[in-house]
């Protein structure tokens, strides 16, 4: 029976990762850890034949889903499907500031982020009907061969849920490190999870247990 690889990655480290700000639609670029990062992930898979590579639009995606994609001489194909999700208020402020500010808010996105609607953003509702959407619209079109997706944080948290039969509340539960990797096999559609969360490419870089930001 043909199977499809499915491989979720999230991009590299941004200066505004590090320092706990909220990025959403700001087109935040790579910093020096996330260009060296997206190499050691190209290096860890260029053994493996793509038929395609998807990213979020966003630069930061984008940097990181090219340098990937640079061993199979493949073309990176934006989908605005798997764009960052957009904060509103929050876009540009620093955790702590959040909390400050936005209390009750940020401890419901704490506890159960699928019912926050962010002030002049984005709900997450309809932000995991789109990320998952836009994932479906993948399987569908591809059906067999290894497919690689560039994301973002909560986006590969959704897009994980989902591919585990998780509800949108339990994206709480998942960790999806920068450029980290995790691996699903699709046989007649239906997902099996083979590796979630591998940062171990990575280790040479030094840098430890990456916050969940």
């Amino acid at each position: 029976m043909p199977k499809m690889e499915l491989i979720l990655i999230r991009h590299g480290e941004t200066d505004w990762n590090r320092e706990r700000f909220f990025r959403g639609r700001e087109d935040v670029a790579l910093n020096a850890n996330g260009i060296a990062m997206a190499d050691l992930t190209a290096e860890a898979l260029k053994g493996k034949v793509f038929d395609a590579i998807y990213s979020s639009p966003l630069k930061r995606a984008m940097v990181t889903a090219t340098r990937i994609a640079m061993p199979h001489q493949i073309d990176v194909r934006a989908k605005w499907d798997f764009i960052d999700v957009d904060y509103g208020v929050w876009t540009g402020m620093k955790e702590d500031e959040v909390k400050a500010k936005w209390g009750r808010d940020y401890d419901r996105w704490q506890k159960n982020p699928a019912r926050v609607r962010f002030l002049r953003g984005e709900s997450m509702k309809k932000a995991w009907k789109r990320v998952n959407s836009g994932l479906r619209e993948i399987m569908f079109l591809h059906g067999t061969g290894s497919v690689v997706i560039v994301s973002h944080r909560i986006p590969i948290k959704m897009m994980t849920a989902y591919l585990l039969d998780e509800k949108p509340r339990d994206i709480v539960k998942i960790k999806h490190d920068p450029c980290a990797i995790s691996v699903f096999e699709l046989e007649e559609r239906r997902p099996r999870p083979v590796v979630l969360n591998d940062s171990g490419h990575l280790a040479m870089l030094g840098l430890g247990q990456a916050p969940d930001f």
